[in-house]
């Protein structure tokens, strides 16, 4: 795999950090209240004509891509609203994500260069989304991808800690949640933010884009999922944004994870997992 270069420092891409990362875990939860609730959970449709089965998931990424620009002033801007119809559960939590990111430019605690957040909104056509065309390739593809996507772009650019342990987690740090053994090829899986646990840990509340949530609702919403329904887990924790300017040092064949796209035909074992998050030797 490629190593990704140290971001040079510029002035144009002047990273100020003032947040801790357990501000910015806080930061997080908070932010979940200025998110769409309810909404539809976009899947495929098998009971629809064969022309119409993917058009709830086409509409999400559309959706996601209108809620994400870039202002005359160069900075993210992110308008939850216009994403508030349709969502699953990479797109709910890379909309938070950014959303978080645009606070941050805000208030000036990120400062990041035009071109970056260019990239940042740029989650790719709807139909090439969908059908996997971008799974590893650019930010969002990372995002979105099967297997670790979030995990693995969090270790290229050392943007904060993965791990496994439940012991360890914090409300706010995203978790990718796999319902099966697969890992890429025949994976089952959700990703989230984690809120926290029940007083005796057997089962752990999570905000995201869920076929069910625990008001009734569907789409964007938070559930409770008991721990013995989850084969593995991958917990993400934002502690260094900042270190997203260094996806601009990426040459454009560094863009697309060679690991998330390989895993698309061929599952990946999970001591290979470990190693491209940082997990293992």
């Amino acid at each position: 795999m490629l190593t990704p270069r140290l971001p040079i420092i510029a002035c144009l891409c002047l990273v100020a950090i003032d947040a801790s990362a357990e501000d910015l875990n806080d930061i997080l939860v908070r932010k979940i209240t200025a998110m769409p609730q309810g909404g539809v959970y976009a899947s495929y449709r098998r009971e629809l004509p064969e022309s119409q089965r993917f058009d709830d998931l086409y509409e999400t990424v559309d959706e996601l891509g209108r809620s994400l620009q870039v202002g005359l002033n160069g900075k993210l801007k992110v308008e939850p609203r216009k994403a508030s119809g349709y969502s699953f559960c990479s797109s709910a939590t890379y909309l938070l994500f950014c959303a978080v990111l645009e606070d941050l430019q805000k208030n000036g605690q990120l400062k990041f260069p035009k071109q970056l957040n260019r990239e940042l909104a740029d989650v790719g056509g709807s139909r090439a989304v969908i059908h996997g065309e971008f799974d590893g390739v650019g930010l969002f593809g990372h995002w979105n991808a099967n297997g670790p996507g979030t995990a693995r772009l969090f270790e290229r650019l050392d943007l904060g800690s993965n791990f496994e342990s439940f012991s360890e987690a914090k409300a706010g740090d995203f978790l990718k949640i796999f319902w099966n053994e697969k890992i890429g090829k025949g994976e089952r899986g959700h990703l989230v933010v984690y809120l926290g646990a029940n007083s005796d840990g057997s089962a752990i509340q999570v905000w995201s884009s869920n076929q069910n949530n625990e008001d009734g609702s569907h789409g964007y919403g938070m559930m409770w999922i008991d721990r013995d329904r989850i084969h593995r887990a991958v917990f993400s924790r934002l502690e260094r944004p900042g270190n997203l300017v260094g996806w601009l040092d990426f040459s454009e064949e560094e863009k697309t994870c060679d690991y998330l796209v390989g895993i698309l035909k061929n599952p990946s074992s999970p001591e290979e997992m470990r190693k491209v998050i940082g997990l293992g030797e």
